[in-house]
């Protein structure tokens, strides 16, 4: 019979499950969720939701305990990493380093998950996914009371991701509280954004005024990070979004965007149509049925280590089978003791084979005594790349306080009413993407930037008005010491 898979998504919204067998959906449900119980995607009524998840596997007759659960990718970090070529025993410590570099929270407040990726020699690339534990402790104790046994964990953005067979793409996903917009770079979804709709009641039209400025921006902000490859103009986006059903509005937005749009579609059958808002479930499931997933390589299991299904020990495999043996043994042997006189031929004969099965342990013991001399030699040199490796690693933390120092200092000289959108450190210039509200508050950020004392020079690049009235400026920081 072919394996079932129990998928479950929660946001702000609603629950959906989706129930796949073979490659074939069976089932899909949705039960909304009252305000309150879900918030900026933290379970803040566990006991209420876990009832709501039982009324929703009850009403479709869903008796598997094990499931694989989504979350929104809201407050939750993802990002490629690349560092020097790292023994495997070295990336859980080199991951935590450079957690504490690059991302904004620190790794206690976190839960990191990662994977690697494909590199070139000399380097380590990996995955790196960063749930805040607020978010994961409070979905997971959900579950747990709703007496489901998480399996996998993923993020909304890297499941969409998977259902798209392209390797290179740009993915619109829209739902009701917020909207996800990823570029898939490669095979590696980079980078990802989930943005939160600043109220439920936006209108259709001022909610697509949004997703196409948010979009083009994020589109501007990759090319200008990756400006010897940047998205070709043909590169398709693909939209996952209820609010252009219509298919006069595909046109429109492709007009307006300047690139091919399409649908994002399941690639799993199913008896029905099936709404657009279950394809994160679907995106969930192909974590399991990779033959049919889309090229991506981020499959990183969010799962804490802390929720995961325990391994079965292998004492308690090897103990049972072994009392058993010695039991067995001792028996065989009161009835070889008491029956010596008469099948002494019988002993000898064992006697031989207990002498050839111990010159067969020794041959053993010398070549295991050999692997362990290759083994101890090839520890110490380890130790001597150990030794490199942790002043590469100290070097790179060095600059990683120069760069989080700037950073703090822009970040801190902003005012209420302003925003980044971009920042990019390279070398010894600092690039500042915002929005304001005037120009004189551009030039009074600038000003403040410039009295810290941090940076040798602050030039305003550009700044413009965008349709909604706000402003979209440019800063270029020149560094201390360059």
């Amino acid at each position: 019979m072919a394996k079932k898979i129990v998928t479950l998504y929660v946001d702000d919204a609603s629950l959906r499950l989706l129930v796949i067998q073979g490659q074939r959906v069976k089932k899909w449900a949705e039960l909304p969720l009252e305000p309150g119980l879900v918030k900026s995607n933290v379970v803040v009524k566990v006991n209420e939701v876990a009832l709501k998840v039982k009324q929703l596997l009850k009403s479709q007759k869903v008796h598997a305990k094990k499931v694989i659960v989504g979350l929104s990718g809201l407050h939750c970090l993802t990002r490629p990493v690349v560092l020097p070529e790292l023994p495997r025993e070295m990336l859980a410590e080199a991951v935590v380093r450079e957690a504490k570099r690059v991302l904004p929270m620190p790794p206690e407040q976190l839960y990191l998950s990662w994977q690697t990726l494909p590199a070139q020699k000399g380097e380590t690339r990996l995955f790196m996914v960063a749930v805040p534990r607020r978010i994961a402790d409070a979905l997971l104790g959900m579950l747990h009371r709703a007496g489901l046994k998480p399996r996998l964990m993923d993020l909304k953005p890297l499941a969409l991701a998977r259902i798209v067979w392209e390797t290179t793409a740009v993915i619109v996903d829209v739902q009701p509280t917020e909207f996800d917009i990823v570029i898939m770079a490669d095979k590696v979804p980079q980078p990802i954004r989930t943005i939160p709709f600043p109220s439920e009641e936006l209108s259709g039209q001022d909610k697509l005024l949004m997703i196409r400025n948010e979009l083009s921006r994020t589109i501007e902000f990759y090319n200008s990070n990756n400006k010897e490859k940047p998205l070709a103009p043909d590169v398709p986006v693909f939209f996952s979004c209820e609010l252009v059903d219509e298919t006069g509005l595909w046109q429109v937005l492709s007009n307006e965007l300047g690139r091919p749009v399409l649908p994002l579609s399941s690639p799993l059958r199913h008896s029905e149509q099936l709404s657009s808002r279950y394809l994160v479930n679907i995106g969930l499931a192909l974590k399991e049925l990779k033959e049919m997933a889309g090229p991506s390589l981020a499959n990183v299991n969010s799962l804490p280590v802390d929720y995961r299904p325990k391994p079965i020990s292998l004492v308690r495999i090897v103990v049972l089978p072994s009392a058993v043996v010695v039991l067995a043994s001792l028996v065989l042997l009161s009835f070889v003791v008491q029956d010596t006189s008469a099948n002494i031929d019988s002993l000898y004969s064992r006697l031989n084979y207990a002498n050839q099965l111990l010159a067969q342990r020794a041959l053993q013991k010398a070549r295991l005594e050999k692997d362990i001399a290759e083994l101890e030699k090839k520890l110490t040199e380890t130790q001597g790349s150990l030794d490199t490796y942790t002043v590469a690693l100290g070097t790179i933390e060095t600059q990683g306080r120069q760069i989080n120092g700037d950073l703090n200092i822009t970040v801190n000289k902003l005012s209420e009413t302003m925003s980044l959108v971009g920042i990019n450190h390279e070398n010894s210039e600092l690039t500042i993407q915002g929005r304001a509200t005037d120009e004189a508050e551009v030039l009074s950020y600038a000003r403040r930037l410039e009295n810290s004392g941090r940076f040798f020079e602050v030039v305003v690049a550009k700044v413009s008005r965008l349709e909604d009235g706000t402003l979209d400026f440019t800063l270029l920081l020149r560094l201390r010491g360059s």
